[in-house]
């Protein structure tokens, strides 16, 4: 019998340069060195019972990130939280450990995440964002290996705010048919405001779930051609 758990950090500093399957393997190693066996999958290449509910990019910092994972035996979770914080490497930070008491996979009831876009030099994004919210489409090319697709910003991300200092806030949907990226969003700002933004640092600052905080549906547009 597997016991399911699911834990709570931060990825910050240095560590938000570390990609997604390092962070998986960093939080396998940290888990194992507190004592306690993960579980595995079964099949011809069992692998440890541990994803996280939605990749973080590179560069990206995330305040609330969410794993999921199970062991073979149950942790009382006060003494197991408490080693875990030790043996998580500099720039992880747990924040939580509890029981995971549902079936599913939280990476498959995502339905957002919130971005904060905090620049060193204040600057003023507040035309830009009104003219950002006032558009009905904002389609941008995005470049792939298999070939290129043309993604509506604004079916994902409907709305950008101002925060404290001039920061840049906003929600953004995550759908199954996929979703859009924060860089993209600030391109369009780019775009509005005439001028390239200075230097800035990308925070995820939540995974939405399903649960938790229901965003609007995606928009349904009219069909146009990429902007970008």
């Amino acid at each position: 019998m597997n016991f399911n758990y699911r834990m709570r950090f931060s990825k910050k500093g240095r560590a938000r340069f570390i990609a997604h399957l390092d962070t998986l393997s960093l939080l396998v190693r940290a888990i194992r060195r507190t004592g306690y066996q993960l579980a595995f999958t079964e099949g011809m290449r069992p692998k440890p019972v541990l994803s996280l509910a939605m990749p973080l990019g590179v560069g990206i910092d995330g305040e609330d990130e969410i794993c999921d994972f199970s062991l073979r035996q149950r942790a009382p979770l006060t003494e197991f939280t408490r080693e875990l914080k030790v043996q998580l490497p500099a720039g992880l930070n747990l924040k939580s450990v509890g029981p995971c008491l549902d079936r599913s996979k939280s990476a498959s009831r995502v339905a957002g995440a919130s971005y904060r876009v905090e620049f060193l030099n204040r600057e003023d994004w507040a035309d830009a964002a009104e003219k950002y919210n006032s558009e009905e489409e904002l389609v941008t090319l995005r470049k792939r290996p298999k070939g290129d697709k043309a993604v509506d910003v604004k079916n994902y991300v409907d709305k950008v705010e101002i925060g404290r200092e001039g920061s840049l806030e906003f929600d953004m949907a995550v759908t199954s048919g996929g979703t859009a990226r924060p860089e993209e969003v600030i391109r369009f700002l780019e775009e509005f405001a005439g001028r390239k933004a200075g230097r800035h640092r990308i925070i995820r600052t939540a995974v939405i779930l399903a649960e938790e905080k229901p965003l609007p549906p995606p928009r349904r547009g009219r069909s146009r051609r990429p902007r970008r």
